[in-house]
């Protein structure tokens, strides 16, 4: 079984191989400010920049050019990773945000067959490895019933999981208890599932991996921090 290290400092270590089985699909789960778009970015740059593994990104609530600006804050140079064909990012924003077109077309471009179809291609071209979807939640909006958001997300998890793609699927929070003693349908159709945690009161961050198919993890809840090199468990 080939494993695929994470990169981010503390991390690896809660699975008995150091890391996730290759091909495995990881629901990444938070709320607001939990640091969900940062875990995804960072496991992308270790990839391309320790283990010589390319990573596509598909954003569906942030233009490019602005997770760009913001991963700069941690030394992340995006557009020469793209330059070196090591990382993609696939604009999806552009189908929520443009008025020129239909609500067919619109929806058409979120729907997960024509994700899928563009996954393929973006990761044949870049020789990909590594995923991040940002995130879910908008996908599921665009699904008629539970039976239909069933298919599409089993569509999605055994699609990528064919082609040894290692993936980061990021959604929402509904409420605090995710992960705790409420799991939401998306957990069922992934591989894994890591909740993130920000304590709104004492803002203490806090990571759980609460499944992981393919290999043993340490259970339990782990302090964290978002600092100058990113994301970084607590000794």
């Amino acid at each position: 079984m080939k494993i695929i290290r994470t990169g981010i400092p503390g991390l690896d270590g809660l699975f008995a191989h150091g890391g996730y089985p290759e091909g495995n699909s990881i629901l990444v789960v938070g709320g607001p400010g939990s640091g969900k778009s940062i875990f995804g970015m960072q496991y992308l740059y270790s990839g391309a920049t320790e283990y010589e593994e390319n990573g596509v990104y598909i954003t569906f609530e942030e233009p490019p050019e602005k997770i760009k600006k913001n991963m700069k804050a941690f030394g992340w140079d995006l557009d020469a990773l793209e330059e070196e064909e090591k990382l993609i990012i696939m604009d999806a924003v552009d189908y929520i945000v443009r008025d020129d077109i239909d609500t067919d077309t619109l929806k058409e471009g979120l729907d997960v067959d024509n994700l899928v179809a563009n996954l393929e291609e973006a990761v044949s071209a870049m020789n990909a490895q590594r995923l991040v979807i940002d995130s879910l939640a908008v996908m599921n909006l665009y699904a008629r019933d539970e039976f239909e958001k069933r298919r599409k997300l089993l569509k999605l998890s055994h699609h990528m999981s064919s082609k040894d793609v290692t993936s980061i699927i990021i959604t929402e929070a509904k409420s605090s208890n995710i992960g705790i003693s409420e799991f939401p349908l998306e957990t069922y159709m992934f591989d894994g599932m890591i909740t993130l945690r920000l304590d709104p009161e004492s803002q203490l961050r806090k990571i759980s991996v609460r499944k992981m198919r393919g290999t043993k993890h340490v259970v339990g809840s782990f302090k964290f921090s978002i600092n100058s090199g990113g994301i970084e468990l607590s000794a």
